[in-house]
């Protein structure tokens, strides 16, 4: 098996283009059912980046209809499953598939989707790096640790979760913890949240308007993302928020949380006494119009931290309004110390190879299945020989049931050595029986014999 990652994030592309990528809604159980050699999809995503991981098998097609093929030759957006023959493609193909089914998810020219592919090796570093906060937009950040946990049990609701992506994803958020505790990085309490606080708090002061710590505060979403930014706005002494939410959850969520909650018809109300409107939907469709805002009293400062806008772009050219985007965010943030992301890089190497060792024991599981049912099939035979009187069995009768158990086990192996012997692949044969048994073993040891079987060979002779 191999684990390839797929992913757009606000390193090699513009967030507008991320944005695009990230529309499609229950995209893992998509790309399940339109390529059936997956063994595993678990999608992440977060306010810049969009991430595929995949579970696929490492052998290379042979025969039939290929992955992309399959992928081509169907739909498998809206919920209609592409058949193909199952069999992985080879290793370029896997992302050509994956491109393949998200162009068509998201409606999007092929050539419009670019992912980048790592796998093996490289995306199980890069998966560690990520959760340790060390790809993040604010470097050391530690969001994205709560993102690949919701991820994670997206997955698992959803059925698409393999053994080794959960593996990798619990290993992933283990190093994320080590990281955070062996250095700086996240007691410096940065996040995509942190900065866009400073800058509307920034925005609030030369807008004449209220301190942060006095200002009427209009949340807009009640998902993860909003929950975070509470926690971030009392941190900075905010304590005038009230929460709004078209899938009146204001209420539930706001009670959760000792915060106001706005509905439907005191929404405007609301936004004209407001000093700072946070908006973290992101679910494609902007829920501030340019319409809605410029019936608000100004100044006012929005802040926007939704990847798919919750904002129309034309409210920033409305006068009184200072809007806060996340490429705003990325333009602030600040760099990390040096020797900080050194030691956390050489954390994320360590424990790469430390769950790399781990994966390959455990891809030899099936083998050890094998052996431990040929050895239990052996010994239910042997134990089908034997004859108890009274329920017990002698002595003698054991050790000869014992002495035949061992010379059926060791019968095949015996055979292969005189073949190895024969095609002169002793060497071959002696490396094995050292992996597998921790035997040191060579055909030119001495055989000590006593003078008896020194006779019997002679006369046999």
């Amino acid at each position: 098996m191999t684990i390839h990652l797929l992913s757009a994030d606000h390193r090699y592309q513009s967030l507008d283009e991320v944005a695009r990528l990230s529309r499609v809604d229950n995209l893992g159980p998509k790309l399940m059912r339109a390529l059936p050699y997956l063994r595993g999809a678990v999608v992440v995503r977060t306010c810049n980046r969009l991430a595929i991981l995949v579970d696929a098998p490492s052998r290379l097609a042979s025969s039939g209809q290929s992955g992309s093929d399959a992928a081509r030759a169907g739909s498998a957006c809206p919920g209609s499953a592409v058949s193909g023959s199952g069999v992985a493609p080879a290793v370029p193909a896997v992302a050509d598939d994956v491109r393949a089914v998200l162009a068509r998810c998201t409606e999007l020219p092929l050539e419009q989707v670019h992912l980048r592919h790592l796998a093996g090796h490289q995306a199980h570093l890069d998966l560690f790096a990520t959760a340790a906060g060390l790809e993040s937009m604010v470097v050391g950040e530690r969001e994205i640790a709560g993102q690949l946990r919701r991820a994670f049990h997206a997955a698992w609701e959803e059925d698409t979760l393999s053994c080794d992506l959960g593996r990798a994803l619990e290993h992933a958020s283990r190093t994320s913890r080590l990281v955070a505790t062996h250095t700086g990085l996240a007691s410096s309490g940065r996040s995509v949240v942190a900065v866009g606080l400073d800058l509307a708090t920034q925005a609030l002061q030369d807008a004449k308007l209220r301190p942060l710590k006095e200002a009427q505060v209009v949340l807009v979403g009640t998902g993860a993302y909003a929950g975070a930014t509470v926690t971030a706005l009392r941190e900075l002494g905010a304590t005038n928020v009230r929460v709004y939410s078209r899938s009146e959850r204001a209420q539930l969520f706001a009670q959760g949380r000792g915060i106001g909650w706005v509905d439907e018809a005191r929404l405007a109300q609301a936004l004209d006494a407001a000093d700072l409107v946070v908006t973290c939907r992101g679910l494609g469709s902007p829920v501030l119009t340019r319409e809605i805002v410029q019936r608000v009293k100004t100044p006012l400062v929005i802040l926007d931290l939704a990847l798919q806008r919750d904002v129309e772009a034309a409210v920033a050219d409305l006068a009184g309004i200072s809007y806060i985007d996340l490429l705003s965010v990325q333009r602030a943030v600040p760099q990390a110390h040096g020797e900080q992301v050194r030691a956390a890089r050489e954390i994320v190497a360590r424990e790469v190879e430390v769950f790399e060792r781990s994966l390959g024991a455990r891809s030899m599981d099936p083998v050890v299945r094998r052996l431990r049912d040929h050895v239990d099939e052996v010994v239910g035979e042997e134990i089908s020989r034997l004859r108890p009187v009274d329920g017990c069995i002698s002595a003698d009768d054991a050790t000869r049931a014992l002495r035949h158990l061992a010379a059926r086990l060791i019968h095949n192996p015996t055979v292969m050595a005189r073949k190895a012997g024969e095609s002169g692949q002793q060497d071959a044969y002696l490396e094995a029986l050292q992996l597998v048994l921790g035997m040191d073993a060579s055909p030119s040891d001495t055989l000590t014999v006593s003078n008896k079987e020194r006779n019997v060979f002679t006369c046999a002779l």
